[in-house]
């Protein structure tokens, strides 16, 4: 019962990687221009709009008309629901004698507020250097205290910031190419609740319900890169390509228990040493505290290539198709380990240093789009576009913190130029997202279940995004 308390913990970067992913499939950002997002990203890699194509496809960079700064954000409004049944260590259901102890855990889907800023520098008429802030990956996710969810997802937080350098130059009258250093600073927090005495496993009644919270909290830097291509087919059709790196991360954090007066100590009853729950089971000296204890997760995130189409139909309707492939397939499992031997990962009882080992064997996904814009007149652009994001997620390892489906955008938006200096951008983005159903089991290190804690439920998601973007044309 104790070596299952601790596997409930995880540390630092499971806030990017178990988090409900409504903005893209698994963990990923996709809101980094409003422009863009009008046409749900079609042909972003092969447009060359304004200053955000530094993140898009740094090769765009050299065919802007001048230097330009872009800047901007997107508000997401998101609501998820959970239904089903907790069954805890013992084999209690939260439907059956703990009835009424556990709630669904309310909305747990936090809205978000993304900004994002590119400026790009015209050194000539061939080359160009520009930069871009940015968030590649982030979430909030929030249950109730006391859900059905709670035992194997808690509060979870990621915050991502990619500080991008970048150039490009115009090869030829065709083909332009560009490149990307990518500086990506994480931070994250986790918590979940411990049933460290699941009822049933106790004569004592008042066990019912979780005892204490874990938290871990911390970040890292990472780094990586990136490049592209953009090369007019016709002078009506462009080919872009872009290609993002992975990023390694070392993240290290602190593991806590929130309450930790009282709730581990070591004793000595019958010869026998090893951690005791202080209060649950009485032992002369079963007192004192749990301090905080260094963990670290090793976590690489996924490398992408984006393929994309833009064909100038006549001079007032633009249409672009593209595909992304994402190697969700480099993320098998989420391993949280102890810096040095303690008490936590001691009780963890999966040995090795390990305080947490979940299984999740993501697979690779592509992404489709289709869009197109319209020139009204020299004021007003309007646009709309249609995608298609697979979900990375095997259905036989979804997890609480990653109840994520396949999904379809549908998006418009327009953009209205003050001036020859100054344009402003919107657009409206509605997620429709597959209901998912959930089945989820701690595991030990050979990826066998281990034990009866169960959530079996069903997640329904939905998420409505508006972004805003204005363009300075130096």
């Amino acid at each position: 019962m104790y070596k299952h308390a601790s596997r409930l913990a995880v540390a630092v970067m499971a806030a990017s990687m178990f988090s409900a992913g409504v903005q893209a499939s698994g963990y990923k950002v996709n809101e980094q221009a409003a422009k863009a997002s009008g046409r749900a990203f079609a042909g972003t890699a092969a447009v060359a709009d304004d200053a955000s194509v530094v993140f898009f496809n740094p090769a765009g960079m050299s065919r802007l008309e001048s230097s330009q700064a872009s800047f901007g954000f997107t508000y997401l409004s998101l609501e998820g629901e959970l239904s089903g049944v907790r069954t805890n260590g013992a084999g209690v259901t939260s439907d059956g004698a703990e009835a009424g102890v556990y709630n669904d855990g309310g909305n747990y889907m936090k809205d978000q507020l993304i900004p994002f800023g590119y400026l790009v520098h015209k050194l000539d008429d061939k080359a160009s250097v520009g930069f871009g802030i940015f968030a590649p990956f982030g979430t909030e996710t929030d249950y109730k205290k006391g859900s059905i969810a709670s035992g194997f997802a808690g509060h979870t937080k990621l915050l991502t910031i990619d500080f991008q350098p970048s150039m490009s130059y115009q090869l030829t009258d065709d083909f332009s190419f560009g490149i990307g250093i990518d500086m990506v600073y994480a931070y994250g927090l986790l918590s979940k609740e411990l049933d460290l005495v699941p009822f049933g496993a106790s004569t004592d009644p008042q066990y019912r319900g979780y005892e204490n919270e874990f938290e871990v909290s911390g970040d890292d830097t990472g780094y990586g890169w990136n490049f592209g291509f953009m090369w007019d087919l016709t002078p009506d059709t462009t080919f872009g390509f872009a290609y993002r790196s992975e990023l390694d991360f070392e993240l290290e954090g602190d593991a806590e228990f929130k309450q930790s007066e009282g709730v581990m100590a070591y004793a000595d009853p019958d010869g026998a040493s090893g951690p005791i729950p202080a209060g649950v089971y009485p032992v002369d000296g079963a007192t004192g505290t749990v301090d905080k204890q260094d963990a670290r997760v090793p976590l690489t995130t996924p490398r992408s290539a984006t393929f994309s189409l833009a064909h100038q139909y006549n001079d007032a309707l633009r249409l672009t198709a593209g595909a992304t492939w994402t190697d969700w397939s480099v993320f098998k499992y989420f391993d949280v380990i102890a810096t040095d031997e303690g008490i936590i990962d001691d009780i963890a009882g999966l040995g090795e240093n390990y305080m947490g080992h979940i299984v999740e064997k993501w697979n690779d996904t592509w992404s489709f789009a289709v869009g197109a814009d319209y020139v009204l007149n020299p004021k007003w652009t309007v646009r709309a576009g249609y995608a298609f994001d697979e979900a990375p997620v095997n259905d036989n390892h979804r997890t609480a913190r990653v109840p994520d489906g396949d999904r379809n955008w549908l998006t418009a938006g327009a953009t209205y130029n003050v001036n020859s200096a100054w344009s402003f951008d919107a657009s409206l983005a509605y997620l429709i997202m597959d209901k998912v159903k959930v089945n989820e089991y701690d595991h030990d290190l050979d990826d066998e279940v281990d034990g009866l804690s169960n959530l079996n439920g069903e997640f329904e998601n939905s998420a409505l995004g508006i972004s805003f973007q204005a363009n300075y044309r130096m």
